[in-house]
Order: structure tokens, then sequence, then C-alpha cells
């Protein structure tokens, strides 16, 4: 089953039942549950500790300062490590940069991520930061140790009524015991802490048990939107929310965004904010000569193309067809993670690692991508975008935000990709403003707001 597919199964089931009323611990646990339940049924597969996944966790646990988790800050920010990027020869982060950078005492809580791991204290800015590795141990050892005991669900016999009717597997109680996990492993984290006025947080929706603690212990929460948001996203198309798991202030990137969550999905968040990325305006102020300047002097065009977790392999192939028919393009692939191994036969395609993608984006002439939210910050350096719609994945999942003539290309062969590229060469586009200026401002303005 295909992603839109299982947001749409899992509108069909809110649509015939009452979800909301299945709680645990007075707290409706759907909201929680229907994000694993539609990655169940379009994967095939549940989310597990592998090996591997431990491994990391362990090797995590001390290469920044635990016991800076007792000193006092204002802030705590919970992002990942692969989330930063190389920036005047420090690695930022990309969104969650804008609030560190203000003059707020704040923690870092980083999550560690295959690949990348954590940088060394030497490549980062942070002076207070911690692997979020210890909550993670945490809470995976209270779900074990729960396990002997049966979460006790108010109204229980809905979901089996849904997963009888729609013939699904799936393991819910565990999914609530670690819900219920992570809720005990902060609030015991508040009780050896100290407490912050404020938390944000770049993805809440699978640490909601985080959220639960926080808002029991009267803390607010404020999202950074962290990637391509709309209604085709699981996280952020709830028929209803739990208050107690939801953020009370998202921050999003612009207007498109602002706009679906004060018109369309208003019960998400009681607050939404514009605060564009602080990426951008940091890529505009240090990437001022063209990295591609030597390539100009062989190719006509530099092609630079966004990879994706799950679509590494598709994309790539699909790259190397084109690539073997227009040699006069390079094309520049940068896979999402560094551990991938992408393979070109043709010689004007290769791939890199371990670079800022916002400064190739920024050089080059066209962006390629399936649903990368790439796409929108390549609208912000007046940078085409040329989508490989497989499986009308590209369409579906932009919902309309960008067109042609905002520079959108939407493809499937490499005859499709050759008018698309004389469409770009030809035309001037509209590029939309999808991102709001002046993003450390704006951050300095909403953290003085919640600490005040």
């Amino acid at each position: 089953m295909q992603t839109l597919e299982g947001v749409k199964l899992i509108k069909d089931i809110e649509q015939k039942f009452d979800v909301m009323s299945i709680k645990y611990k007075g707290v409706s646990v759907w909201p929680f549950l229907r994000i694993y339940l539609k990655e169940s049924v379009t994967t095939k597969r549940e989310n597990r500790a592998s090996a591997s996944n431990i491994g990391l966790v362990l090797k995590s646990l001390f290469v920044y300062n635990p016991l800076s988790i007792f000193k006092r800050h204002q802030v705590w920010v919970f992002t990942a490590s692969d989330r930063r990027k190389c920036i005047g020869g420090k690695m930022v982060h990309r969104i969650s940069g804008g609030i560190t950078a203000c003059s707020y005492r704040t923690l870092m809580i980083e999550k560690p991520v295959k690949g990348t791991g954590h940088y060394k204290r030497s490549a980062i800015e942070e002076e207070d930061i911690i692997s979020e590795s210890w909550l993670l141990m945490t809470f995976h050892a209270l779900e074990v140790f729960a396990r002997m005991a049966k979460p006790r669900l108010q109204n229980e016999d809905v979901l089996r009524r849904i997963l009888g009717e729609y013939d699904l597997q799936f393991n819910y109680l565990r999914f609530v015991r670690i819900l219920n996990a992570q809720r005990l492993a902060m609030r015991l984290l508040l009780k050896i802490a100290s407490r912050p006025k404020l938390v944000t947080m770049e993805c809440p929706y699978d640490s909601m048990g985080y959220l639960w603690a926080f808002h029991e212990k009267g803390i607010k929460v404020v999202e950074m939107q962290h990637g391509s948001l709309n209604g085709n996203h699981i996280a952020y198309n709830g028929k209803a929310y739990e208050p107690k798991m939801n953020p009370d202030c998202i921050c999003v990137f612009g207007e498109e965004e602002y706009n679906y969550f004060t018109r369309e999905e208003t019960q998400y968040a009681k607050e939404v904010r514009m605060t564009g990325l602080y990426m951008l305006e940091m890529a505009d102020n240090y990437f001022k000569e063209d990295i591609f300047i030597e390539d100009r002097r062989a190719y006509q065009s530099v092609v630079v193309v966004s990879g994706q977790p799950v679509y590494e392999e598709l994309l790539s192939h699909f790259i190397d067809q084109i690539a073997a028919e227009y040699n006069s393009l390079l094309f520049v692939y940068i896979p999402r993670r560094a551990t991938e191994n992408i393979k070109f036969q043709s010689k004007n395609a290769c791939w890199v690692t371990n670079v800022n993608i916002y400064e190739y984006l920024k050089w080059a002439d066209i962006h390629m991508t399936i649903s990368s939210s790439t796409c929108l910050e390549a609208q912000y350096f007046h940078t085409p975008t040329i989508f490989y719609n497989y499986n009308h994945i590209s369409e579906n999942y932009l919902n309309g935000i960008l067109k042609e003539e905002n520079g959108a290309f939407f493809v499937t062969s490499a005859a499709e990709f050759g008018l698309a590229y004389k469409k770009i060469c030809n035309t001037a586009f509209m590029f939309r403003e999808l991102f709001a200026y002046g993003n450390k401002e704006r951050i300095k303005h909403l953290i003085s707001d919640y600490l005040s």
C-alpha cells in the first residue's frame, strides 16, 4: 500500500469510528496510534530497536557531557544530528540553530542518527548539549518492564473493531506502552534536572509521551516546522487532536503553512507563528561564490538532485537514464544519508555526501527530487524544480503548492524531462515566497513572549 493510500485508510477509519474515545490514563491515544498504524499498513513492518540502533545509542551517551542537564536553562531544544549542515566552518542546525543563536540559556537535546551519530564538540556551536540517547535508553527499558502488565485502555473494543473490519494486524498495545514509557522517562528527567520554562521540538509526533509529561508539569511546548507540511502528512491531518500530546504553538516557514493551520487544521495548536527558516538566511550570507564555476565550462547546465530515504535507488536509476541521453548536463546527486551507496553508469552523473545542500541549491540551474522539502527551499533561491512524479507521489504530496508558473515540472520519463528542460531554458518564472524573513528576530520575539 502506498503512503497516500495509507493516509486515506486512516481518514476512512476516523469517519466511521469514535477514535478519540480510545483512551489511556484519561488521555486519547489515537493521535499517536494513527501514525504507527499508517506506517504499519504502508511498510508492513514495525519500528523495533535493532542491534545497530542499540549500538548507536550506547556509543552516543557520553559524546557530550550529560551533566549539562543539571545547569539552569530557560529553553530546551529537541532536534536530531542529521539536521546539521556545514556553514562557516561549523555544523549548524538548519532549523533550531536560530534558537541557540539567541541570547537565552538554552540546552540542546539531540538525537543521534545512523550514518551521522553526533558531531564532535569542536564541529558544533552549542555550549550546552546532551544526547537524547539517555532518554531513548530509559524509555525503551521502561517499555520492556511494562510488558509484564497489559495497559488498560478505555474503549479498547473500538480498536478491535477497526482492526477486524479492515483485516489489519497491528500491535497497538506495544505503542501504548512506548507512549507511556516516553512520558515516564521525561517525568524522571524533569525530577532530577532543572526544569525549563519552554521546550521547542522539531518533530514532536513521534515523541508525544514527552509532550504529555511537559504538559503535566505546566511547561509550554513550541513545534518548529521541519519539512513539507500539508493535508497529506499523517501527523497534521487528524480528525481531532489530544491537547496534552500536541504543541501549544507551531512555528511555520511561511504563509502557506500559516493559512493551513489557521483556516483548515485549526485544532492542531492554539497559536501559529511564521518564523521562516534559519539556514536559508545563513546560506544567503555565507555562500557568495558559485561552486560550479569550473563545471560550467564543460556543461550547459547543472542539475542538483535531492535524494530521499526509501526512494534513493529508484530516483538514482531514473537520473542515470536521463544523464545518458542528456550528456550536456551535469547531474549532482546528494543522498539523504551519507551511508547510501549510489552508482551511476553515465559519466555526467555523480554523487556527493557531507555537503550543505543549500549551497548546492543556491548555485544549481535546476533542482530534482521526488517529494523532498528541498523543492520549497529551491524556490527561495529561484531555482526551478523538475519532479520525478513516480506513482503521482510528487503531485499528491505537494498538493498544488507549486505549479509550472513557479518553475515546477512533473515528469515520468526522459522525454518529458527534455520538454521540461526546454521550458526552463526559455521561461521566466514567478517563484513563490514560501519563507518568512527575519528568522532570528522572530524567534527572539517568540521566546520572549513565552518566558515573560
